[in-house]
Protein backbone atom coordinates (compact mmCIF):
# COMPACT_ATOMS: atom_id res chain seq x y z
CA UNK A 1 0.00 0.00 0.00
CA UNK A 2 1.46 3.91 -0.81
CA UNK A 3 2.15 5.63 1.97
CA UNK A 4 -0.25 8.55 2.60
CA UNK A 5 1.53 11.10 0.49
CA UNK A 6 -0.22 14.15 -0.94
CA UNK A 7 1.59 16.21 -4.37
CA UNK A 8 -0.45 19.33 -5.54
CA UNK A 9 0.12 20.09 -9.00
CA UNK A 10 -0.74 23.48 -10.26
CA UNK A 11 -0.67 23.54 -15.05
CA UNK A 12 -0.48 27.00 -15.69
CA UNK A 13 -0.94 28.24 -19.61
CA UNK A 14 3.06 28.46 -19.50
CA UNK A 15 3.90 26.46 -16.69
CA UNK A 16 3.96 23.36 -14.11
CA UNK A 17 4.96 23.42 -10.71
CA UNK A 18 4.03 21.00 -7.68
CA UNK A 19 4.63 20.57 -4.38
CA UNK A 20 4.03 18.06 -1.64
CA UNK A 21 1.94 18.07 1.57
CA UNK A 22 3.31 19.03 4.99
CA UNK A 23 0.83 17.72 7.14
CA UNK A 24 2.80 19.10 9.98
CA UNK A 25 1.30 22.37 9.21
CA UNK A 26 -1.05 21.62 6.54
CA UNK A 27 0.79 24.19 3.86
CA UNK A 28 2.79 23.11 0.57
CA UNK A 29 6.35 22.12 1.01
CA UNK A 30 9.15 22.46 -1.34
CA UNK A 31 8.10 23.93 -4.62
CA UNK A 32 9.67 22.27 -8.24
CA UNK A 33 9.15 23.56 -11.64
CA UNK A 34 8.61 21.76 -14.38
CA UNK A 35 9.12 22.09 -18.04
CA UNK A 36 8.19 18.70 -18.80
CA UNK A 37 4.69 16.61 -18.17
CA UNK A 38 6.67 13.27 -17.86
CA UNK A 39 8.92 14.66 -15.03
CA UNK A 40 6.19 14.70 -13.11
CA UNK A 41 5.70 10.60 -13.25
CA UNK A 42 8.41 9.84 -11.26
CA UNK A 43 6.55 12.10 -8.58
CA UNK A 44 3.03 10.73 -8.73
CA UNK A 45 4.35 7.41 -8.74
CA UNK A 46 5.59 8.11 -4.96
CA UNK A 47 2.63 9.14 -3.55
CA UNK A 48 -1.16 7.88 -2.62
CA UNK A 49 -2.96 11.22 -3.49
CA UNK A 50 -2.70 13.67 -6.22
CA UNK A 51 -4.60 17.22 -6.46
CA UNK A 52 -4.58 18.97 -9.42
CA UNK A 53 -5.18 22.58 -10.94
CA UNK A 54 -5.03 22.84 -14.47
CA UNK A 55 -5.72 25.66 -16.89
CA UNK A 56 -3.77 24.29 -19.36
CA UNK A 57 -4.43 21.66 -22.13
CA UNK A 58 -6.86 18.92 -20.99
CA UNK A 59 -4.29 16.37 -22.36
CA UNK A 60 -2.31 17.48 -19.74
CA UNK A 61 -5.16 16.06 -17.16
CA UNK A 62 -5.57 13.03 -19.45
CA UNK A 63 -1.55 12.22 -19.01
CA UNK A 64 -1.82 12.75 -15.20
CA UNK A 65 -4.63 10.89 -15.20
CA UNK A 66 -3.45 7.67 -16.95
CA UNK A 67 -0.13 7.66 -14.55
CA UNK A 68 -2.39 7.72 -10.81
CA UNK A 69 -4.22 4.50 -12.46
CA UNK A 70 -1.07 2.65 -13.06
CA UNK A 71 0.07 3.60 -9.64
CA UNK A 72 -3.54 2.96 -7.95
CA UNK A 73 -2.99 7.05 -7.08
CA UNK A 74 -6.08 8.83 -6.29
CA UNK A 75 -6.94 12.05 -8.14
CA UNK A 76 -8.65 15.12 -7.45
CA UNK A 77 -9.02 17.67 -9.99
CA UNK A 78 -10.57 21.00 -8.50
CA UNK A 79 -13.30 22.93 -10.00
CA UNK A 80 -14.60 26.04 -9.25
CA UNK A 81 -17.74 26.12 -7.25
CA UNK A 82 -20.89 28.27 -6.68
CA UNK A 83 -19.82 28.39 -3.01
CA UNK A 84 -17.02 26.73 -0.91
CA UNK A 85 -14.90 27.34 2.46
CA UNK A 86 -16.68 30.73 3.05
CA UNK A 87 -16.66 32.44 -0.18
CA UNK A 88 -19.50 33.05 -2.95
CA UNK A 89 -18.63 33.29 -6.44
CA UNK A 90 -20.38 36.42 -7.93
CA UNK A 91 -20.39 33.87 -11.76
CA UNK A 92 -23.94 32.91 -12.68
CA UNK A 93 -22.19 29.96 -14.10
CA UNK A 94 -19.10 29.15 -12.03
CA UNK A 95 -17.63 26.57 -14.89
CA UNK A 96 -16.86 29.63 -16.80
CA UNK A 97 -14.41 30.86 -13.95
CA UNK A 98 -11.02 29.33 -14.00
CA UNK A 99 -10.23 26.93 -11.11
CA UNK A 100 -6.56 29.12 -10.69
CA UNK A 101 -8.90 32.20 -9.82
CA UNK A 102 -10.87 29.97 -7.64
CA UNK A 103 -8.20 28.08 -5.45
CA UNK A 104 -6.47 31.69 -5.55
CA UNK A 105 -9.23 33.26 -3.51
CA UNK A 106 -9.91 30.26 -1.27
CA UNK A 107 -6.08 30.75 -0.36
CA UNK A 108 -6.42 34.20 0.80
CA UNK A 109 -9.57 33.80 2.52
CA UNK A 110 -7.58 31.62 5.09
CA UNK A 111 -5.46 34.02 5.27
CA UNK A 112 -7.25 37.83 5.09
CA UNK A 113 -7.74 39.28 8.26
CA UNK A 114 -11.25 40.75 7.21
CA UNK A 115 -12.21 38.36 3.96
CA UNK A 116 -12.21 41.17 1.96
CA UNK A 117 -9.14 41.78 -0.64
CA UNK A 118 -7.99 41.99 -4.17
CA UNK A 119 -6.09 38.94 -5.75
CA UNK A 120 -3.76 40.16 -8.33
CA UNK A 121 -2.23 37.23 -10.52
CA UNK A 122 0.03 38.30 -13.42
CA UNK A 123 1.41 35.88 -15.64
CA UNK A 124 0.62 35.08 -19.45
CA UNK A 125 -3.22 37.01 -18.20
CA UNK A 126 -3.64 39.49 -15.57
CA UNK A 127 -6.38 38.15 -13.44
CA UNK A 128 -7.77 40.66 -10.60
CA UNK A 129 -11.46 39.61 -8.19
CA UNK A 130 -12.34 41.27 -5.63
CA UNK A 131 -13.55 39.78 -2.36
CA UNK A 132 -16.06 41.48 0.23
CA UNK A 133 -16.64 39.81 3.28
CA UNK A 134 -16.32 36.53 1.80
CA UNK A 135 -18.28 37.16 -1.03
CA UNK A 136 -17.02 37.67 -4.69
CA UNK A 137 -17.72 40.84 -6.25
CA UNK A 138 -16.48 39.60 -9.83
CA UNK A 139 -13.21 40.53 -11.44
CA UNK A 140 -11.36 41.68 -14.73
CA UNK A 141 -8.73 39.45 -16.87
CA UNK A 142 -6.55 41.48 -18.95
CA UNK A 143 -3.03 40.16 -21.28
CA UNK A 144 0.08 40.32 -19.12
CA UNK A 145 3.24 42.15 -19.93
CA UNK A 146 4.37 39.74 -22.44
CA UNK A 147 1.36 39.48 -24.19
CA UNK A 148 0.91 43.65 -24.34
CA UNK A 149 4.20 43.89 -25.71
CA UNK A 150 3.56 41.27 -28.49
CA UNK A 151 0.07 42.15 -29.55
CA UNK A 152 1.51 45.94 -29.89
CA UNK A 153 4.45 44.84 -31.67
CA UNK A 154 2.71 42.32 -34.10
CA UNK A 155 0.09 44.56 -35.51
CA UNK A 156 1.85 47.61 -35.51
CA UNK A 157 4.89 49.39 -37.98
CA UNK A 158 8.23 50.61 -36.63
CA UNK A 159 7.24 49.99 -32.91
CA UNK A 160 9.75 47.19 -31.19
CA UNK A 161 10.73 46.21 -28.27
CA UNK A 162 14.15 44.39 -26.39
CA UNK A 163 11.70 42.14 -24.53
CA UNK A 164 12.63 43.79 -21.30
CA UNK A 165 10.25 43.45 -17.92
CA UNK A 166 9.88 47.15 -16.82
CA UNK A 167 8.26 48.28 -13.73
CA UNK A 168 9.35 51.92 -14.60
CA UNK A 169 6.53 54.53 -15.68
CA UNK A 170 8.45 57.40 -16.41
CA UNK A 171 7.70 58.59 -20.28
CA UNK A 172 10.42 56.50 -22.59
CA UNK A 173 13.35 58.70 -24.75
CA UNK A 174 13.42 55.57 -27.67
CA UNK A 175 11.01 53.19 -28.69
CA UNK A 176 11.79 50.25 -26.48
CA UNK A 177 11.28 51.76 -23.47
CA UNK A 178 8.18 53.50 -24.99
CA UNK A 179 7.19 50.30 -25.54
CA UNK A 180 8.51 48.78 -22.45
CA UNK A 181 7.43 51.39 -19.71
CA UNK A 182 3.83 52.15 -20.94
CA UNK A 183 2.40 48.58 -20.91
CA UNK A 184 4.06 48.36 -17.61
CA UNK A 185 1.91 51.78 -17.02
CA UNK A 186 -0.87 50.24 -18.30
CA UNK A 187 -0.84 47.52 -16.57
CA UNK A 188 -0.37 49.19 -12.87
CA UNK A 189 -2.76 51.14 -14.02
CA UNK A 190 -4.99 48.14 -14.20
CA UNK A 191 -4.53 47.85 -10.35
CA UNK A 192 -5.03 51.46 -9.25
CA UNK A 193 -7.95 51.14 -11.51
CA UNK A 194 -9.06 48.11 -9.18
CA UNK A 195 -8.80 49.90 -5.82
CA UNK A 196 -10.26 52.66 -7.12
CA UNK A 197 -13.82 49.92 -7.73
CA UNK A 198 -12.80 48.33 -4.52
CA UNK A 199 -12.92 51.40 -2.67
CA UNK A 200 -16.70 52.31 -3.92
CA UNK A 201 -17.63 49.08 -1.28
CA UNK A 202 -15.25 49.20 1.32
CA UNK A 203 -13.21 51.20 3.68
CA UNK A 204 -10.27 48.49 4.83
CA UNK A 205 -8.88 45.55 2.26
CA UNK A 206 -5.49 44.06 1.20
CA UNK A 207 -4.17 43.35 -1.65
CA UNK A 208 -2.71 39.76 -2.64
CA UNK A 209 -0.10 39.69 -5.28
CA UNK A 210 0.97 36.11 -7.27
CA UNK A 211 2.49 35.34 -10.14
CA UNK A 212 5.47 35.25 -12.50
CA UNK A 213 5.15 38.56 -13.35
CA UNK A 214 4.27 40.03 -9.68
CA UNK A 215 7.52 41.89 -9.27
CA UNK A 216 6.43 44.93 -11.62
CA UNK A 217 3.99 45.99 -8.83
CA UNK A 218 6.29 46.24 -5.96
CA UNK A 219 7.24 49.79 -6.42
CA UNK A 220 3.57 50.66 -6.44
CA UNK A 221 3.04 53.01 -3.56
CA UNK A 222 0.36 50.74 -1.64
CA UNK A 223 0.93 49.60 2.21
CA UNK A 224 -1.65 46.95 2.11
CA UNK A 225 0.41 44.78 -0.08
CA UNK A 226 1.02 40.82 0.72
CA UNK A 227 3.24 38.83 -1.86
CA UNK A 228 2.13 35.22 -2.10
CA UNK A 229 4.29 32.97 -4.32
CA UNK A 230 2.34 30.08 -5.00
CA UNK A 231 -1.65 31.20 -4.06
CA UNK A 232 -3.11 27.86 -6.39
CA UNK A 233 -1.08 25.88 -4.55
CA UNK A 234 -1.99 26.96 -1.38
CA UNK A 235 -5.91 26.66 -2.34
CA UNK A 236 -5.24 23.02 -3.07
CA UNK A 237 -4.32 22.05 0.35
CA UNK A 238 -7.82 22.96 1.73
CA UNK A 239 -9.17 19.80 -0.47
CA UNK A 240 -7.35 17.94 1.73
CA UNK A 241 -10.19 16.05 3.58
Amino acid sequence: MLEERKLFIDVGNTSIKSALYDSSDDSIGLISRHSDINELNTLINGVSHVYLSNVGKEDITEHIRNICNSNNSSLIIAKTQQSQFGLTNAYLTPSNMGVDRWLAMLACMKISSNKTFLVVDIGTAMTIDAVKNGNHLGGWIVPGITLLKQSLCKHTARVFTDQEKSSLTSFGNDTPRCVDNGCAAQILGTLLMAEREIKKNVDKYEVFLTGGDKSIFLNLDIENIIVRENLVLEGLTLLVD
